[in-house]
């Protein structure tokens, strides 16, 4: 791998045969199409502790080796974020709190460590993985599961309009405006908002409509629009449990 070999990867330029005398142009080809097909990096995640040295240096570097069309390989996007505390205190093996991933999935769940960890916090503050968190989940989806199976939609012309009341009517608005909250969320990586809008927001609007609808009939098309957005909006949060 010579350095013309890296600028025929790297930088685009035309294969020089004689300046790569031990490799041919389509194995470098192979390696120029996975360079181009994951350059420039969407996203680079790291701790804040990280700033000032490697985040740093991956500047410094893209920028000086593609300072050509930086425009082109620079990351698109870095995002930071700071510690991991267990219940409200630092994880610490001497003081004994602390939680590896794997005995978190095996006491909490994936879904519901996912979360809880999702809850904990995005921002370069420390973040609070809470157990009541992860406890409270799980009965939770529990007791959603058994809801969405007992209230599915059933002999609905979903081809139909629906004639919705004015519950309905506000209902379905809400779901509007929860849908906007949580795409907003995901695209700034807000994932405490999602949770707060798209699982904890959405079970209280469900126990709403059902006070409000307690003598009349729940309509049929609203409950499906309702569980196909909880189902959709949380699957890139708890996919095996959509």
């Amino acid at each position: 791998m010579t350095i013309a070999a890296w600028d025929y990867v790297f930088l685009g330029k035309d294969f020089d045969a004689a300046a790569c005398p031990n490799v041919t142009q389509a194995q470098l080809q192979k390696m120029r199409h996975e360079f181009e097909f994951w350059y420039p990096m969407d996203l680079r995640v790291s701790a804040k502790d990280l700033i000032r040295n490697h985040l740093t240096m991956s500047l410094y570097n893209h920028a000086a080796i593609w300072h050509e069309n930086k425009e082109q390989r620079m990351v698109r996007s870095y995002f930071c974020n700071g510690y991991l505390m267990l219940n409200n205190k630092k994880m610490s093996k001497s003081t004994g709190n602390f939680m590896t991933l794997k005995e978190c999935v095996g006491k909490f769940g994936t879904e519901a460590s996912r979360i809880a960890l999702a809850d904990a916090g995005d921002t370069l503050d420390d973040a609070n993985f809470e157990e009541s968190v992860a406890n409270a989940a799980i009965l939770k989806l529990f007791v959603l599961e058994n809801w969405i199976q007992s209230n599915i939609p059933k002999n609905v012309d979903f081809a139909s309009p629906a004639a919705y009341d004015t519950w309905d009517k506000i209902i379905d608005n809400e779901l509007t405006r929860i849908i906007l909250e949580v795409t907003k969320a995901y695209s700034e990586m807000k994932f405490k908002n999602v949770v707060k809008h798209a699982f904890n927001e959405l079970l209280s609007l469900k126990e709403i409509y059902m006070i409000a609808k307690a003598s009349k009939p729940l309509n049929g098309h609203l409950l499906f629009r309702y569980i196909e957005t909880l189902l959709v909006l949380l699957n890139p949060m708890i996919p095996h449990y959509c």
